[in-house]
């Protein structure tokens, strides 16, 4: 069942529902007639990436094929789930990593270097364009990892800041207060 079709209000009553304890994730799919690892997959989105991670994405990522690679041998090396690896790389879903890694298994590294749909160079017409384009497949120089990884720990740090301020927030404005 795709969550498309759910907007994000709805999505939002689900998530406030299950931070007030109204019940777990098989009593709200019930209550809500979706399926509970729907309401799981909202929960952990939220978690992670506010309401941003309930809201529909109007773009897709892109990723390059060196940046797939990097992410399926972190996910390797370290014995990650799917779901851990994603939320390490700010990547809203999992199942990405999962068809990234089936289409490896697959195909082997260059599987992951193709892209769906028309190359880019046949969609541009002018050659000031093409002389523009950025291949995004091209190995990152040594300022650009660094800033790359400047940018992720800068990233994961927004995170975290932002995960303490929604704990907070959810604490008693009284101590004394028993809710």
């Amino acid at each position: 069942m795709k969550n498309n079709k759910h907007n994000f209000e709805f999505k939002m009553k689900v998530v406030r529902d299950y931070l007030d304890g109204e019940g777990g994730y098989k009593y709200l799919g019930k209550k809500y007639s979706i399926h509970h690892s729907l309401v799981k997959e909202w929960i952990v989105q939220y978690n992670q990436f506010g309401d941003e991670g309930l809201a529909k994405s109007m773009t897709h990522t892109h990723y390059s094929g060196e940046f797939k690679r990097a992410v399926l041998q972190y996910r390797q090396e370290n014995q990650l789930s799917y779901r851990e690896t994603a939320i390490h790389f700010g990547i809203k879903s999992n199942s990405i990593i999962a068809n990234w890694q089936r289409k490896l298994l697959d195909g082997g590294p260059n599987a992951l270097d193709s892209r769906l749909g028309r190359p880019r160079e046949y969609m541009v017409k002018d050659d000031k364009k093409k002389d523009k384009h950025v291949d995004r497949n091209q190995p990152l120089n040594e300022t650009e990892r660094e800033e790359l990884e400047r940018l992720r720990a800068q990233l994961r740090r927004s995170e975290l800041e932002n995960i303490i301020l929604k704990k907070l927030k959810a604490l008693p404005k009284d101590p004394t207060d028993n809710k």
